[in-house]
């Protein structure tokens, strides 16, 4: 072989070799590249494994709500696609030089199969489980496998489902416990500033009474100092008008001998008081003697007249030694509330002195009701307390709160054994109760639920020339004393016991007539209310002469004895009207009978206003005055006197809204009945009105128990004989026929006892 032959042989066999080995190495690099990218990928895959793992075992599995699972799906997306891109990062580091990526890039292969063990990282179809709440304070067991808790007690989810429950234990999170600890450090240094205030203070205030004791001992300032702290003076104001306070006393200083040296200069305080013949002994209201006086006569003068609960007589009597027989606290401060009706400032009668009256009166109901709280019920004075009570109540327009206090006396009076009192006085009581409760039941047209006798003769064992006493004309501080060393030359006889026994006379027959119309005597016919009918006649003719007369300036309760006669007579004959009549000439006689009555007692209403104003009355006559106005209106509608008894009736209602709000809700029930009977009302008495053109039901409820003041004919219709109308009348006329001149219906009768008197011209008597 040639020289040049074999050399290009050999170079020939070399390049192959050369090419084989470099094709090998390649593989290699290859081979060794596809293993490592397998591996990282193997890697990556155990981790996200790992992570579910771990997701799994937290037990968060339940889905979170709407907002919350979009908001946290985008998060996860955005961090996947995070870790997808640092992952790329990151195999871009650990992949060969320039000529080993030239290499894999060639290879279709091997970039599909890296591609595609890349894609399971950044699938979107693998979301992650967000847990329902993460606690910032996590449990224990979680803080030690740094999971994620949702700080659920006594134990978390996790724990639960590890079945470790038991060892489920929460540390206070040291943020919380500092801010705890800083709150309570802040709210001990203001209890602490509020305790050295408190020091201070009572370190002052036992320096005064230090003083205040001091001051006591000197016989010449304990009475008007004990008198000040009567009155409700506070320590310092005291203490300063005596000096200045003791310097140095503290807290330490305060001991019960000093409560107990106050508690004797309070007693020595009372026997001054009784020694004196103070009235403030009887009531822990900060008032004047002066004004306490005031309020006593202003109810002898316009109240016990007209409803004698006791005997005037022993009650000053005892009110003026403090003793307790015949009067008491409550007692004292239940008159001093009723009398607070009649105060009256003409000078200065704006709001805020009737604000001043109205808290005055407050404290006096108070006080009474916070002594009767602790009261024996079967004492008199208690029963008395009572009935007074109700009168008050009724005045503030309070009738259901009113009714209970009186039906407590009432069943207190009936069910009472013993007698603390003398008999005498007892039956004042008695008798005044019971005409009270009786009076309104038949103003409201309620069953009374207490008996009374019809045949008792009332004030049987009682003189009452002796109870009659001196009546003065007392509406403002200085009219009269309640006690006078002389003749008073404005001083008339009274005749209060006098008017009560006539009172009580009357009542049991308005009582009777209760109970006929109720149905207690079976169907009602004409015989038994002909017979009440002439009853109320015989009464009136065997008044005394010096309660029959009302002409000049009679006295206050002999008018309303007067007026509770025409309203009686009223509530007798109106049920008849709703009767069937065969003879127009009886109904029309019947509605004479009904508006001649009314017409008389508006004239009386008119004659007791002109002497002495509604602002001095009883709560009881302002029912009368609706009841007497409403019939006149009522069946004598086209009558001239209709508009003047419309006027007259709300203005004397809107004059006593001053002392006595239930004048309101009785205004408002009367326009009412105007409407109904299409009487025109005019603008000037519309505005008048006020907010009683406003009240609603519940508050006319309130004010008589019932949502209206008229009679509940439709109640008695049932239990009344269909003829009595006219049975009634034929049986008047049978009575009446061959005499010269039958018992005037309508009129007053003569003096004595006769009855035949001329009838009254109504046309003369109601001129307003």
């Amino acid at each position: 072989m040639a020289p040049g032959g074999f050399s290009n042989a050999w170079r020939t066999i070399t390049g192959s070799h050369l090419r084989t080995k470099q094709n090998r190495t390649e593989q290699n690099r290859t081979e060794q590249n596809r293993t490592e990218q397998n591996r990282t990928e193997q890697n990556r895959t155990e981790q996200n494994r790992t992570k579910e793992n771990r997701k799994t075992d937290s037990g968060l599995r339940q889905t979170v709500d709407g907002a919350m699972a979009e908001t946290t799906e985008s998060e996860i997306k955005r961090s996947d696609t995070t870790a997808t891109d640092s992952s790329g990062q990151s195999m871009q580091d650990v992949q060969p030089s320039s000529p080993t990526n030239t290499t894999i890039s060639s290879n279709p292969i091997a970039s599909e199969q890296a591609s595609s063990q890349s894609r399971p990282a950044t699938s979107a179809g693998r979301r992650r489980k967000v847990p329902d709440s993460v606690t910032p304070n996590a449990c224990t067991n979680c803080k030690k496998a740094r999971a994620k808790c949702d700080g659920v007690k006594p134990a978390c989810r996790r724990c639960v489902q590890r079945h470790v429950s038991g060892s489920c234990h929460y540390e206070i999170h040291a943020k919380t416990a500092k801010e705890q600890m800083i709150r309570e450090i802040q709210r001990l240094q203001r209890k602490n500033e509020h305790l050295e205030e408190e020091k201070d203070s009572l370190g002052e205030k036992n320096s005064w009474i230090e003083k205040i004791i001091a001051s006591l001992k000197d016989d010449g300032q304990g009475i008007e100092i004990i008198g000040r702290i009567k009155r409700g003076e506070s320590h310092r104001a005291i203490a300063e008008s005596l000096g200045r306070p003791l310097v140095g006393s503290g807290t330490e200083a305060l001991s019960p001998t000093a409560d107990f040296q106050i508690g004797q200069a309070i007693e020595q305080y009372h026997r001054n008081l009784v020694e004196n013949h103070d009235p403030r002994y009887w009531t822990n209201v900060s008032t004047e003697a002066e004004l306490i006086e005031h309020l006593i006569k202003l109810y002898f003068t316009w109240i016990h007249p007209v409803h004698m609960l006791f005997d005037e007589a022993h009650f000053m009597s005892s009110f003026k030694d403090c003793a307790d027989v015949y009067c008491s606290s409550a007692l004292v401060n239940i008159i001093c509330a009723m009398s607070c009706h009649l105060l009256h400032d003409t000078g200065n009668d704006d709001e805020q002195t009737k604000s001043g009256i109205q808290s005055l009166q407050t404290q006096f109901t108070n006080e009474t009701k916070s002594l009767m709280k602790h009261a024996d019920c079967a004492k008199m004075t208690s029963i008395q307390t009572y009935a007074i009570m109700f009168l008050v109540e009724l005045g503030s327009g309070h009738g259901l709160i009113a009714s209970s206090h009186l039906r407590l006396a009432v069943e207190s009076l009936t069910a009472k054994q013993t007698s603390e009192q003398s008999s005498e006085a007892e039956e004042v009581a008695a008798w005044g109760i019971l005409t009270l409760h009786t009076a309104w039941s038949g103003l409201t047209y309620q069953k009374p639920f207490a008996p009374i006798s019809t045949r008792a003769n009332p004030f049987a064992n009682i003189a009452v020339d002796l109870l009659g006493g001196k009546w003065n004309m007392h509406q403002q501080p200085g009219d009269s004393k309640l006690e006078t060393g002389e003749e008073n030359a404005d001083d008339r006889q009274s005749f209060a016991a006098l008017t009560a026994r006539e009172h009580a006379k009357l009542y049991r027959i308005i009582h009777e007539c209760i109970l006929v119309y109720c149905g207690n005597r079976g169907k009602v016919s004409a015989n038994p209310v002909l017979d009440l009918f002439q009853r109320f006649f015989i009464w009136k003719d065997e008044l005394p002469p010096v309660l029959q007369s009302v002409e000049g300036q009679p006295l206050p309760h002999v008018l309303y004895l007067h007026l509770q006669y025409h309203t009686a007579i009223i509530q007798l004959l109106l049920p008849l009207l709703h009767l069937d009549h065969y003879h127009q000439e009886s109904y029309e006689q019947l509605v004479r009978f009904v508006v001649d009555h009314a017409k008389i007692g508006v004239q009386l209403l008119i004659q007791y206003k002109n002497i002495y104003t509604n602002y001095y009355l009883s709560p009881l006559q302002i029912f009368c005055l609706v009841h007497l106005c409403d019939a006149v209106v009522r069946y004598d509608g086209q009558g001239d006197t209709t508009p003047r008894t419309v006027e007259f009736c709300l203005t004397s209602l809107e004059e006593a809204k001053v002392g006595y709000p239930v004048a309101g809700p009785l205004q408002k029930m009367f326009r009412l009945s105007l409407t109904e009977y299409g009487v025109p009302v005019p603008d000037e008495l519309e505005y008048m009105m006020g907010v009683s053109a406003r009240m609603g039901p519940e508050e006319l409820l309130d004010a008589c128990t019932r949502s209206t003041y008229k009679q509940p004919v439709t109640q008695f219709l049932p239990n009344m004989e269909a003829g009595l109308g006219q049975d009634f009348m034929n049986e008047w006329q049978r009575l009446t026929e061959g005499t010269s001149a039958g018992p005037p219906p309508g009129g007053e009768s003569g003096s004595g006892s006769s009855g035949r008197g001329e009838r009254l011209k109504i046309g003369s008597l109601l001129n307003m």
